[in-house]
């Protein structure tokens, strides 16, 4: 698998879905008009290392990335000034991170097992840190009201854990052939859908933890998952490929290759209507029409003087 100087790691939509925050393997943060293509600043220096992921505070006032450098860092998203010191307890890289919908707490999970609360806007940490797996957590995400912690890990188990009070809530999800890399949340909170480096993604009652129906083959590993709201499965996948499947019967809804030799995230917009992708080509950020109908279809430009599907991102940017 390529892994480019420029690759992206992370995506972020502002509420607006007007603009797109990005990082990258050399830490940098990029902020993108998402409809013109644009650079709305200069890349932000925020990490030594590789920044591994990114979100944006309510508001969109912070935002806030982790990295290979073990650190949390918090951003002011206009000036690119930082915005609170460091949170530096991990003792390793910290790869995967979550918001409540409240903004007040961050959640953070590292390659040492660990899972860190942390309160905002003061940045102290809240409770003892979670051993939440044997290795690396590479994904992390909340359940409905920010009751339960998911974590998802190298060892190949997804675990649940009480947030106020960080104890296990209930039994690991056991089934993957291998690390888990990605985790998603049915709407609800009652479906969990998890994808793996063996090629799968599995769908999982939280009631019982039992797999709902039989596994969804992608074929390689999934290290990107989106649920949309009219019940599609969205999977991005280390061969480049997105694969759609209907979340309640796993009927498939078809595959589209993309010029990405593979990918490492997705996001959505708010409606649903437009998918992003990137990974390890060189920055290369692709927009995707979704339309349930036809499937996923390449944005071009509004000229139409291309035949190509039109990179969004791309060429002399600051990537």
């Amino acid at each position: 698998m390529m892994n480019p100087r420029n690759a992206t790691c992370a995506l972020a939509l502002t509420h607006d879905d007007a603009e797109i925050v990005s990082t990258d393997v050399t830490g940098r943060v990029h902020r993108w008009d998402r409809l013109r293509g644009s650079a709305l600043a200069a890349p932000l220096t925020a990490h030594e290392r590789t920044a591994w992921a990114v979100l944006l505070t309510p508001g969109d006032s912070e935002i806030v990335t982790v990295s290979s450098d073990g650190t949390v860092r918090r951003w002011d998203r206009t000036s690119g000034a930082q915005a609170a010191q460091p949170l530096t307890a991990h003792g390793d890289w910290v790869r995967a991170l979550a918001l409540t919908s409240d903004g007040a707490e961050l959640i953070t999970a590292a390659e040492d097992g660990t899972v860190r609360r942390w309160g905002l806007p003061d940045g102290g940490p809240r409770g003892e840190a979670l051993t939440a797996h044997e290795g690396a957590v590479r994904a992390l995400a909340l359940t409905s009201h920010d009751r339960e912690i998911v974590t998802a890990g190298l060892d190949g188990t997804v675990r649940f854990w009480d947030r106020e009070s960080g104890t296990p809530a209930g039994d690991p999800l056991l089934g993957h052939a291998g690390a888990v890399l990605s985790v998603a949340i049915g709407p609800d909170g009652t479906e969990i859908v998890t994808g793996g480096r063996d090629g799968t993604i599995r769908r999982w009652s939280r009631a019982n933890g039992q797999q709902l129906g039989d596994p969804l083959h992608h074929g390689a590993g999934v290290p990107a998952l989106v649920l949309t709201d009219d019940g599609e499965i969205v999977a991005a996948g280390h061969d480049g490929v997105l694969s759609r499947w209907d979340r309640a019967t796993g009927r498939p809804l078809g595959a589209t290759p993309t010029p990405h030799p593979a990918i490492w995230v997705s996001a959505l917009t708010s409606d649903d209507r437009e998918l992003l992708t990137a990974g390890a080509d060189n920055g290369i950020i692709r927009r995707w029409t979704r339309d349930p109908g036809a499937g996923l279809v390449p944005v071009r430009s509004a000229t139409r003087i291309d035949t190509a599907p039109r990179l969004e991102i791309h060429g002399t940017t600051p990537f």
